[in-house]
């Protein structure tokens, strides 16, 4: 059975073919995952304040980036591209 990619779900490639560091879809979730794991060391922080991480982590990753790509600026629409060469 051949392995299929579902590209909703695919949280480090942007569509834009924008670098990752670039990208401000990827930056917020990366943002999220740093978040979590330096509060996970943290032993002054509540159980839940990490748990709601946790579950915006988890919400970002199933959402997938392309959400985020309808309002990028790095999006550019094929009709601009055909115009500019």
């Amino acid at each position: 059975m051949e392995k299929r990619i579902n590209k909703k779900k695919i949280v480090s490639i942007c569509p834009s073919r924008v670098a990752r560091s670039v990208c401000p879809s990827i930056k917020k979730t990366r943002r999220i995952r740093r978040d979590l794991f330096r509060l996970q060391r943290d032993p002054s922080i509540t159980e839940t304040t990490i748990d709601k991480l946790r579950l915006r982590l988890k919400q970002k990753k199933n959402q997938g980036i392309a959400i985020d790509c309808e309002g990028c600026k790095y999006n550019v629409k094929t009709d601009a591209v055909a115009t500019a060469t």
